[in-house]
């Protein structure tokens, strides 16, 4: 666990928050990779909150840490009211929602609403590195006058000459400067303009809701996209998960819960067993004592003096005690590749 505290907290839209997080000393600073995730507390009325999972914003490159967050549920709105100078805790970093530069040589971001949040630390790192990785972002979101981090993709997208940007818009659309935006979802005549119907030399990276989710991979399945094409990580509020190439899915509450169960498992059937060496001596006394009663008690009960029962010799047996037996991107890449991607 790294100790952190807040230094920020600024609204980038109406419902979407930036975080700022800064390690309380060297040895807090978290190491990860672009894409990967972590999960954050703080602590309330002298307890520890609740931890949930969000995606790292920030480049590795950074000292701080930065987290991009949608207010809607109680605990990123107790986030939203913590002061300047809260103290946090981070556990992590999880998940393999990572670049591969010796695989990914042309890439397809697919983000919707706050899912774009490990792209920005992906397009960060690609452009203080300045590697020369075509990326193709394209962003869904509801209206344009609610797009978190629009300015930042905008000053992205003039400094480096390797990416592209397509908004997709599903409800209003309002002009900002000089910026083209698409009225529509993400469908499979969106897709075959975009690549021109020729999926096979992109790498596919989703991240958005559920249903956003499902309807990229549907469209990139049948068009026969490779399953170690197509890189995607579930967002939801208390967890996030990434499909590896067998089509798996990893997730830390499912982890938990896992390893939780199997925990308890093992300790009832430990205690068990102890319980039942302590009564095997037990029983066996109890059995030898009721077969072999007394010669005093047996005279004094039984005026038959011929029958008398001879007292019994077996020894108790004593128990035996229980035998207890993301490869770091490389920074430069000599051939510069052109993205063919295009809407018309």
């Amino acid at each position: 666990m790294k100790k952190y505290f807040l230094k920020s907290s600024v609204w980038m839209t109406k419902d979407s928050l930036l975080l700022t997080l800064e390690p309380k000393n060297s040895e807090d600073k978290l190491d990860f990779y672009p894409g990967q995730y972590l999960s954050i507390g703080f602590r309330r009325f002298g307890r520890p909150s609740p931890v949930r999972c969000f995606s790292i914003v920030s480049s590795p490159s950074s000292n701080n840490l930065q987290l991009g967050i949608r207010v809607y549920g109680v605990f990123t709105k107790s986030l939203s009211k913590l002061k300047p100078g809260a103290n946090m805790f981070v556990l992590g970093p999880y998940g393999n929602f990572l670049i591969d530069e010796e695989k990914d040589k042309n890439i397809i971001m697919l983000a919707a609403g706050i899912g774009i949040t490990p792209y920005m630390s992906m397009l960060r790192f690609l452009s203080e590195q300045r590697i020369n990785l075509p990326v193709t972002l394209v962003y869904a979101v509801r209206t344009t006058d609610n797009i978190p981090f629009y300015n930042e993709i905008t000053e992205l997208q003039k400094t480096n000459p390797f990416l592209k940007v397509i908004y997709l818009v599903t409800e209003d659309i309002k002009p900002i400067g000089n910026q083209k935006f698409y009225k529509g979802l993400i469908s499979s005549d969106f897709m075959d303009k975009l690549t021109k119907k020729y999926y096979s030399p992109y790498t596919f990276f989703i991240c958005g809701p559920k249903g956003f989710k499902d309807a990229a991979i549907d469209i990139l399945s049948k068009n026969n996209v490779e399953k170690d094409k197509i890189i995607t990580e579930e967002f939801t509020p208390s967890t996030q998960s990434r499909s590896d190439a067998e089509g798996e899915a990893f997730t830390i509450p499912k982890l938990t819960y896992g390893l939780s169960f199997l925990s308890l498992a093992l300790l009832s059937a430990f205690i068990m067993t102890i319980d039942l060496v302590r009564e095997v001596p037990k029983l066996q006394n109890s059995s030898s004592t009721t077969s072999a009663p007394s010669a005093s008690n047996s005279s004094a009960g039984n005026t038959n003096t011929n029958s008398t029962p001879s007292p019994a010799n077996s020894q108790p047996v004593q128990p035996s005690s229980p035998s207890t037996t993301y490869s770091q991107p490389q920074q430069n890449q000599n051939s510069y590749q052109q993205p063919t991607t295009s809407v018309s």
